[in-house]
């Protein structure tokens, strides 16, 4: 469904262009998704695509979790295209109640997931005294949105090496991680 919505929009999305994408019949995609939107939100957390991203093993250390989080950077063209999929979701209807509802759901849980990460490092004592894990944790979902978004919007401006730097600023000003 995503080369889909990246051509065509959420809006110009049918299931009958995603299975023809797909090489199905709509019969076949219909047995999986009664609606337009089910395979739209299925489409936006695609279990197997969130596993290749996402480390399933418990962080060992801020060089892991700094691994974990590079992988969520929009630094190659599957992140690029998938960063453009969420910022399409993000815009797309607003004020529909069940959208709405779960645009902030999965929001909540991203801010959950940046806070783990951040209170791994914390609790391993890798990070400056009195840090927040919380309040750094919602920090570090900002900051992965913000570089996601100006990457894809300006991708000569934001290459590899830029995203990576604004991680580690992070990591240093945020965190008073010592480099």
């Amino acid at each position: 469904p995503r080369r889909v919505i990246l051509r065509r929009g959420l809006e110009g999305t049918t299931l009958r262009e995603v299975a023809r994408e797909a090489g199905w019949s709509i019969g076949v995609l219909a047995h999986y998704f009664e609606t337009k939107d089910e395979l739209l939100r299925y489409s936006l957390a695609d279990p197997a695509w969130v596993m290749n991203r996402f480390d399933t093993t418990e962080p060992d250390g801020l060089a892991s979790v700094r691994r974990i989080l590079e992988r969520l950077l929009p630094m190659n063209t599957e992140m690029r295209d998938m960063w453009q999929v969420w910022m399409t979701f993000w815009a797309s209807w607003p004020g529909d109640a069940m959208w709405d509802q779960e645009r902030r759901r999965r929001q909540r849980r991203f801010r959950r997931y940046c806070r783990s990460l951040v209170r791994h490092v914390v609790e391993r004592g890798e990070t400056g005294a009195g840090i927040d894990p919380d309040g750094a944790g919602d920090a570090l979902a900002i900051l992965l949105h913000g570089i996601g978004v100006q990457a894809v919007m300006d991708q000569r401006a934001w290459p590899q090496r830029r995203q990576l730097e604004e991680l580690d600023e992070f990591f240093v000003t945020r965190l008073g991680v010592r480099q």
